[in-house]
């Protein structure tokens, strides 16, 4: 008997090691195509990654020394509008995210992790944050904390 509760914990626990991972990659690829949808010009894209409900919240500090907070779906998609005004992409930029710590509860997760991206101009890191939640099955961001580092662009 006691054999045989071990081995139902063990199965158990590889079931829910592998739904945690793939819950994990899906957030991963959910923040991947915000950015690049982003960038790509891709309104879509950009647009399925986020939750379209009034408490969405969006957090940035600027290139010129300022700083951005967007409350509300609709606010947010006012804000970006003029971004996909044109689908023409004026540089390609390639996103690396790496070091994420992704920290879920039931249907919401926060993550943390680093972003480069690198573009014809150079290299631009940043410290980002995002809070997550399974809407119908599928994760949806919520809340974006996005730090750049903003010291290379003082000297140019």
């Amino acid at each position: 008997m006691k054999t045989s509760l071990l081995v139902i914990a063990l199965l158990l626990s590889t079931v829910l090691r592998g739904l945690a991972q793939a819950d994990n990659d899906a957030i991963k690829r959910v923040l991947l195509n915000e950015t690049e949808g982003f960038f790509t010009r891709d309104k879509t894209r950009w647009s399925n990654a986020w939750a379209h409900t009034p408490y969405v919240n969006f957090a940035a500090n600027l290139y010129g020394g300022d700083f951005r907070l967007i409350k509300g779906w609709s606010d947010l998609e006012k804000q970006f509008a003029s971004q996909f005004k044109s689908s023409k992409v004026t540089d390609k930029v390639m996103v690396q995210n790496a070091n994420y710590t992704i920290h879920q509860n039931g249907n919401m997760a926060f993550v943390s992790y680093d972003q480069t991206l690198v573009d014809s101009h150079g290299k631009t890191t940043s410290k980002e944050t995002r809070v997550v939640e399974k809407l119908n099955g599928q994760w949806k961001i919520i809340n974006v904390i996005a730090l750049t580092n903003l010291q290379n662009f003082a000297k140019k």
